[in-house]
């Protein structure tokens, strides 16, 4: 660089003296506006450039909002999705302990109602995982009184009976087993026939004559012929009735909720008892009167 420049030490120094006098002409002269012509080139010249380059900042800028602004807005949706779900726990929660409280006072009730009978409250910890054998586990057992045959209740309906007491546990069949069977009365009728499991969550009604009419929801009562559920307690309600070969073929569905048991009565003692003090009850409301 410095070579070329010696060598053409004379050629330089007349392009710097013209580009010199052409500024300086540049600056004294006006235009438009009495606007200097240095600073019209200058703005000609480096116009474009300040544009792009603010147009540039300026959408960088706007990008980099956008983003803080989405990024927050995210973290805000996030922070409220995450509030929803705890709420509807929460929800869910608040309802399950509300139903809860609404089985245990109607237990209480019951036990009140016959306070002269030997019930006893109990809490199903287990169900059965296979589906043809229908039973559950209670936290009661032989240290608590218990024994095989007594009958499980709940407020809606009987549930079925102990058929294996341990010391601090008992398993009860239910009245949807297919091992289990139940003396019934229909409401309304003199009709007298037994209620057996199905494996499922319906039962059947048996040894209904096909001259005989039964409606749907016609009330299913404990007949107390089976020496194991005191008499007059609801079992269920009839869903369909049908001509077979020698008798109908009754549907009915259980009166008790037996797909979301969590507190049991069980009667730990015979079945009369359940009757005397349903006896005495009712005397005693008479004398209150």
């Amino acid at each position: 660089m410095r070579a070329f420049l010696a060598r053409h030490s004379h050629l330089s120094l007349l392009v710097a003296a013209l580009l010199g006098q052409l500024f300086f002409l540049a600056y004294q002269i006006k235009g438009d506006n009495d606007v200097r012509l240095i600073r019209l080139w200058a703005v000609t010249v480096f116009g474009p450039v300040e544009r792009a380059v603010r147009g540039t900042y300026d959408g960088g800028t706007a990008l980099f909002e956008d983003y803080i602004a989405l990024h927050n807005a995210r973290q805000e949706n996030r922070r409220l999705s995450t509030e929803l779900d705890e709420a509807r726990l929460r929800l869910h929660e608040l309802g399950a302990r509300a139903a809860q409280a609404d089985q245990l006072a109607a237990l209480l009730e019951l036990k009140q109602t016959y306070s002269r009978a030997p019930l006893l409250a109990a809490q199903v910890i287990a169900a059965s995982p296979a589906a043809p054998s229908r039973t559950v586990l209670i936290d009661r057992g032989s240290e608590d009184g218990l024994e095989v045959n007594m009958a499980v209740l709940t407020p809606d309906g009987i549930v079925g009976k102990l058929v294996t007491v341990f010391p601090r546990a008992s398993q009860v069949l239910l009245i949807t087993d297919q091992k289990s069977g139940v003396g019934v009365m229909l409401v309304g009728t003199n009709l007298l026939g037994v209620v057996k499991g199905g494996g499922g969550t319906l039962c059947q009604l048996d040894y209904i004559p096909n001259l005989e009419t039964v409606a749907p929801g016609t009330l299913l009562l404990t007949s107390g012929q089976d020496q194991l559920f005191p008499r007059g307690l609801p079992v269920g309600r009839v869903v369909s009735a049908r001509p077979g070969e020698a008798f109908q073929e009754i549907v009915v569905e259980p009166a008790a909720p037996l797909g979301r048991l969590d507190h049991v009565l069980v009667l730990a003692g015979s079945p009369e008892t359940l009757g005397t003090a349903a006896q005495a009850a009712v005397s005693s409301e008479r004398l209150n009167r």
